[in-house]
């Protein structure tokens, strides 16, 4: 039986890997040992978490040690890489930032660019966003992760990510667990939840209702 390393199929399938994950994220990722070849710091992992977030974005502070802790105590040991990828504007920020986090990340150098690609192939709308893709293939699974973080917590939201189907990224619908913002963030919202729109819609012509009542009776007083 050919060893593992040497059997040309699991060769291929790490050199896939390897291509898929570089292509996304480019060929190095920063760790706190200094650059690692993404292959490297990818190697053994099953998903991957792109973290969409800044140090300026308050949201994003309160997430950041939940995360890390939901990281630490489930993520890392099941198969889970976190990619910090940065909105700071400048390399003491983003250092400062990153050095409070166990996690990789993506150079500063390299970030603008990439994280432009990134956000325009993953749709995103707001600050912290956390998008779970496979490694092996680069599909993705959810961006939802933020929610299944702060709600599930534990393994749940792991549990939750393995038993979801990965799609190709042409083929995901994205906004799930977005902060969205403005009149297509209420529309989602109302999307979402058709009983709070009804609710809304009934008190809503129960106090135009009323404002005509009160309408009518100042002119009968007049």
């Amino acid at each position: 039986t050919p060893h593992p390393t040497n059997n040309p199929t699991t060769m291929s399938k790490a050199k896939d890997t390897a291509t898929v994950m570089e292509k996304l994220l480019g060929p190095e990722l920063l760790t706190k040992k200094g650059k690692m070849t993404t292959k490297k710091a990818l190697e053994g992992k099953k998903m991957v978490g792109l973290y969409f977030s800044a140090s300026w974005c308050p949201p994003c502070k309160t997430f950041s040690p939940v995360l890390g802790e939901f990281y630490e105590k489930n993520g890392k040991d099941q198969g889970l890489e976190i990619v910090f990828v940065s909105s700071d504007r400048d390399i003491p920020s983003f250092t400062d930032y990153f050095m409070k986090m166990p996690w990789t990340a993506i150079p500063m150098q390299n970030t603008a660019s990439i994280k432009n690609n990134l956000a325009h192939m993953f749709k995103i709308q707001g600050i912290p966003t956390l998008v779970i893709l496979d490694v092996s293939t680069g599909h993705f699974i959810t961006d939802n992760g933020r929610t299944d973080v702060m709600k599930d917590g534990s393994n749940s939201a792991m549990d939750k990510w393995k038993a979801t189907e990965a799609v190709p990224v042409d083929q995901a619908v994205f906004g799930s667990g977005q902060t969205q913002g403005g009149f297509m963030g209420l529309l989602l919202y109302f999307a979402k939840n058709p009983l709070y729109l009804i609710g809304t819609y009934y008190l809503i012509t129960k106090l135009i209702k009323h404002l005509n009542q009160l309408g009518q009776e100042e002119e009968n007083e007049l």
